[in-house]
């Protein structure tokens, strides 16, 4: 998946605990994705908005850290509101 269409789908289903690409300081609950060195990491914020250790995972490409992402961020609505899509 690209960015572009990593953010259509966070805007279209209503997803708001993410931080993609450090577009604002790391808060509270939120999956984040961000690139150095030309890797990708997602990982996750705890309710005190300090990254888990142990939620760190690295890709060699963007397109499967954004998909795996995206999959994270929709956990959101499954988790908090129950429904799936």
């Amino acid at each position: 998946m690209t960015r572009f269409e990593a953010q259509r789908i966070l805007k279209k289903e209503g997803l708001k605990y993410y931080n993609l690409f450090n577009e604002h300081e790391v808060k509270p609950d939120e999956v984040i994705i961000y690139e150095t060195d030309h890797r990708w990491f997602v990982c996750a914020a705890d309710e005190r908005a300090c990254i888990v250790d142990s939620s760190y995972v690295c890709f060699d490409n963007e397109e499967d850290a954004l998909d795996y992402f995206v999959k994270l961020v929709r956990l959101e609505k499954i988790l908090l509101k129950g429904t799936l899509y």
